[in-house]
């Protein structure tokens, strides 16, 4: 796992396994699981007791992913001066405070949708952002199949934590079920900063060659059309994919099937992220992962065409698992392909920047298919739109060539060319 070359302190094994046992463990508390897989519990009994329509009691997905889109640039940079475990445990801690404080909802429509926004905000560290920026200071040639283990903690807590937050409403209400979940996510994020190490390297041994810290510095990463083509590639592809989620169920309604149908239309999507990330993870070590990225994308496109194009029950669950595969490549690819092309110097900004492109895409694709369903009451154009984008996107991140980081410390086959 460490270069033969690398001037950093040798490491057990047993930390290499808490690295990743920390980054699952946090991504399974954090944002992500924490706040938006559960928000759809919440829509039924903030109706009732406010008055609110659904999409008003839906609007805090969309105010906290905007939130997050915006501060991500600013949250890697601060993990570049300041440390990865310090920004996530002090992010955990007000992120925990500010889904606590949800709780305090009186009715404002306004409230609710700035409280979002600081749930976002603060909650960005504690997402992918935060603890796939630690494993590339540990992992390069199984740095893969690290990110796909890791991946699963998010994954599960996407399983567990809608159940955990319906179970606190049905047993508590709404506002005991808030407080628990901030409390839970302080917790629990700071045993996984606990278990997190974090590896200092200087960027060049003195009088000797690069060490494993050399990359592109952020000026010249900013200045390379592979950053914002990376961060192009994840807006086309988020928004592509993750706006079916709030509409997937009404599709398969909409085509006459039960209401225990279409919710397992949602759980298939979720098998296919689970799978997505372990296969993406194990793939990229073996594989370009620009190839890697543009199957899955075509993959995604596949599953949408035949949604599109409707037949029986199997033909759509079949769909909805192509688009959860691809969903599940994504995660995986942002934080690889920003260490394989720009180096750890200033990884943690340039992560921040290209998953800031994935953060608005989430926001942009759920929001205008809604619109688009309101004021034409159907998904026809749309789930034509959809591939197209992916298709785009699939040609944006094949351009982005040979890896650029020094062969020395790349996977068998990387080379090392100018930027």
């Amino acid at each position: 796992m460490q270069p033969p070359n690398d001037t950093r302190p040798p490491a057990g094994n047993w930390t290499y396994a808490a690295v990743i046992l920390g980054a699952a463990l946090g991504m399974l508390a954090g944002y992500a699981p924490l706040f938006n897989a559960t928000a759809g519990v919440f829509v039924r009994p903030l109706a009732a007791e406010f008055g609110w329509g659904r999409s008003e009691a839906s609007l805090s997905y969309a105010a906290s992913m905007f939130g997050l889109a915006v501060v991500s640039p600013l949250v890697g940079s601060l993990m570049d001066r300041f440390g990865i475990r310090r920004v996530i445990a002090c992010s955990a801690v007000v992120f925990g405070l500010a889904t606590a404080a949800m709780a305090l909802q009186n009715g404002s429509k306004a409230l609710w949708v700035w409280l979002s926004v600081l749930v976002g905000v603060s909650g960005a560290a504690t997402s992918v952002l935060g603890y796939l920026a630690v494993l590339p200071q540990w992992f390069d040639r199984r740095l893969g199949l690290a990110l796909g283990l890791a991946m699963c903690g998010l994954g599960a807590g996407t399983v567990l934590m809608p159940m955990s937050a319906q179970y606190l409403v049905t047993a508590h209400g709404w506002r005991a079920a808030y407080a628990t979940l901030g409390g839970g996510t302080i917790v629990l994020s700071l045993l996984a900063c606990a278990l997190l190490r974090e590896r200092h390297v200087p960027t060049r041994a003195a009088g000797g060659p690069s060490a494993a810290a050399d990359g592109m510095t952020l000026g010249q990463a900013l200045r390379s059309y592979r950053l914002w083509a990376i961060w192009l590639v994840f807006v086309l592809a988020s928004s592509a994919t993750l706006s079916l989620g709030p509409h997937l169920p009404a599709m398969f309604a909409d085509r006459g099937f039960t209401p225990a149908e279409a919710a397992r239309s949602a759980s298939t999507v979720g098998v296919g992220l689970l799978v997505g990330r372990i296969a993406t993870g194990i793939l990229i070590d073996r594989i370009h992962a620009p190839l890697v990225a543009a199957v899955f994308f075509a993959g995604g496109a596949l599953g949408i065409l035949l949604l599109r194009a409707g037949g029986d029950y199997g033909t759509l669950l079949l769909a909805t698992t192509l688009i959860g595969l691809t969903i599940g490549a994504e995660g995986d690819l942002i934080s690889y392909l920003v260490r394989s092309y720009f180096g750890l110097r200033a990884f943690g900004t340039l992560f921040g920047i290209a998953f800031s492109g994935y953060g608005f895409g989430a926001v942009i694709g759920p929001v205008g298919l809604g619109a688009w369903f309101d004021r034409h009451g159907d998904y026809a154009l749309p789930l034509l739109v959809l591939p197209a984008m992916l298709g785009v996107a699939a040609l944006l991140v094949l351009s982005l060539g040979r890896y650029r980081r020094p062969a020395a410390h790349g996977a068998a086959g990387e080379v090392a060319v100018s930027a």
